[in-house]
């Protein structure tokens, strides 16, 4: 191996600490969230007129899939007298769930506000003569219970207002104010909630402002008002930049690697956000624990939603399900609360890590008993069980795979935690980019190894690339393994905005350089695939191929996509 590769392994340091920002820290660590999506959606429960929202389909969109007039959705809201809502039973509930936040919808879609708000009197509290405020009781039960407190707003959707977004059945979209209903219903509605319900955690918006200019202004009353509380990713245009705090990915998304920043996955409990009476497909505790591991292993946080009936009781299979993951996060909530991402992937499992300490998580154990970890630069110290951390396992090393033997007794059939003692930081060996005979090596964003400013990122219309970067400093990198020697064409798949264009940035394959100057593609993310040169790998092997900024510059180098050699001869199909 030579000194190049050598150098590149010791810099491939795993699991690297996000960078520090004090309001994101509880986030950080509390890992696993509940969604409630609640309102006058619940009356109906998944059926309009014999009409049924399909298995799959959102019930709480069911005034838009049926085009409900706005009268009638109106008088069938009077109806919602959640007579059984009992805002503690919904906190013990995440509570024994082991869920540190709690997000509710204070106004979907749908327009009504699930809150006393006296900036319009479509609100559960009087214009349904209920007279509570369902808000403001979970907002006290979680300030008791130590759980924080967040919110859901749908500032740009609102299907009851004449100038909101959605409604284009019953308003003309030719006469719509849009602004007026910003100024006059959406962002008085955000002060009433960032003023009333003391601290929250986060307001988590949705569906996106078409301006960033919109979004800007909300984040800035959020910023105003309660400059700790965090703001979500769709608070902006979906296929512009990144304008919250964290990321969000699609409803039910997952990375395929890991991301370089804060995100989140939301699912929902069955297959619908608000409640329908005909969905009945029921995650399993196992699944659901491991979707939370997997998210968690890859850096991100778990919003597993619920959907109360219309009387405000949780349907029972939620229930039933969310006690039995609590019970396995009560033994093991050490391996998901405050670690980190591992990028380690195992066919038995998966892996967080906390300090010096390396939780394996395994799912189906193999057949001889014997846990195989391979990557691992550190040294180990210790092994055990964390339902059983008085016994020790037996641990070994076969050449660069750590072997574990698997406890006698107390497996756990949904996943049974291993905690690995390790020796400093955990520092792991980049996976190695291997080719076949004649086929071009691709080389994307999930196997590179991020360093400086670059990031590993997400967008909802630009999918997964890799940007941030504006400096010689940032880099992303990559470990091949070169099967067929001879000339190869390199070329670099990206978008780029009309301002970054001229910009040079070279890539560097083992000891030969080649330098380009980005190409305009679009005004965001129009990915195209551009030649940048020829080199010549002299004999088969292993090699560091990166790719850098030239020079600083105050704007992103691109968004990258992937980086492609070619062997000559070989033509690729690319978009």
């Amino acid at each position: 191996m030579g000194r190049r590769i050598a150098a590149f392994l010791l810099l491939a340091a795993a699991c690297a600490a996000q960078p520090a920002d004090p309001r994101l820290a509880w986030y950080s660590h509390d890992k696993f969230g509940m969604f409630i999506h609640w309102g006058p959606y619940s009356l109906l429960a998944g059926e309009y007129k014999g009409q049924r929202t399909p298995i799959g389909d959102e019930a709480e969109w069911i005034m838009q899939r049926f085009n409900i007039p706005v009268k009638e959705y109106r008088e069938m809201a009077r109806g919602l007298r959640p007579l059984k809502f009992d805002a503690a039973e919904y906190v013990r509930l995440a509570k024994a769930a082991g869920m540190k936040y709690i997000v509710i919808t204070a106004k979907h879609h749908d327009g009504f506000a699930m809150y006393r708000s006296k900036v319009s009197s479509y609100n559960i509290a009087d214009w349904t003569g209920w007279g509570r405020d369902p808000v403001d009781e979970l907002s006290k039960e979680c300030r008791k219970a130590g759980i924080r407190f967040c919110v859901y707003y749908s500032h740009r959707e609102d299907w009851d207002d004449p100038d909101g977004y959605g409604n284009n059945w019953d308003y003309d979209r030719a006469g719509k104010n849009f602004a007026r209903y910003l100024e006059n219903k959406s962002k008085p509605q955000l002060r009433e909630l960032l003023t009333n319900y003391g601290p929250l955690g986060l307001v988590w918006f949705d569906r996106g402002m078409e301006t960033d200019q919109q979004a800007s202004e909300f984040v800035q009353i959020v910023r105003t008002l309660q400059p700790a509380c965090l703001v979500n990713g769709r608070v902006g245009n979906y296929g512009h930049e990144l304008m919250g705090d964290y990321q969000n990915m699609g409803d039910n998304g997952m990375p395929t690697g890991g991301l370089d920043e804060y995100w989140e996955t939301p699912q929902t409990l069955n297959t619908t956000w608000g409640y329908s009476k005909f969905d009945q497909e029921w995650k399993t505790p196992a699944g659901v624990i491991h979707r939370l591991v997997e998210i968690v292993s890859k850096g991100g946080n778990y919003l597993l939603n619920i959907g109360p009936m219309a009387d405000g009781v949780i349907p029972p299979p939620s229930v039933a399900v969310l006690k039995k993951v609590g019970a396995w996060i009560e033994t093991n909530g050490e391996s998901i609360y405050g670690t980190s991402a591992c990028p380690a992937e195992f066919t038995w499992g998966r892996c967080t890590v906390k300090g010096e300490k390396v939780y394996l998580h395994v799912f189906n154990w193999p057949a001889d008993g014997i846990l195989r970890v391979s990557g691992f630069n550190n040294r180990t110290r210790a092994a055990y069980a964390v339902n059983n951390p008085s016994r020790k396992l037996q641990v070994g090393r076969d050449n660069d795979v750590i072997t574990i033997a698997a406890p006698v007794t107390g497996r756990d059939e949904i996943d049974t935690v291993v905690a690995l003692e390790i020796e400093g930081r955990l520092s792991v060996r980049p996976s190695l980019v291997t080719q076949g005979s004649d086929v071009p090596i691709e080389l994307d964003y999930m196997r590179a190894q991020t360093t400086g400013k670059a990031a590993k990122r997400f967008n909802r219309d630009g999918k997964f690339h890799i940007s941030k970067w504006t400096g010689p400093a940032d880099s992303a990198a990559w470990r091949i393994r070169v099967s067929q020697a001879g000339p190869y064409r390199v070329r670099v798949r990206y978008a780029a905005r009309p301002t970054w264009a001229g910009s040079e940035y070279r890539v560097k394959v083992g000891g030969q350089l080649l330098t380009a100057r980005v190409a305009a593609t679009g005004e965001w993310y129009a990915y195209k695939t551009f030649d940048v040169g020829s080199i010549d790998i002299a004999k088969a092997g292993e090699y560091e191929v990166s790719i850098r900024p030239v020079a600083d510059s105050d704007h992103d180098l691109m968004y990258f996509q992937s980086l492609i050699l070619e062997p000559a001869g070989v033509k690729m199909m690319v978009e």
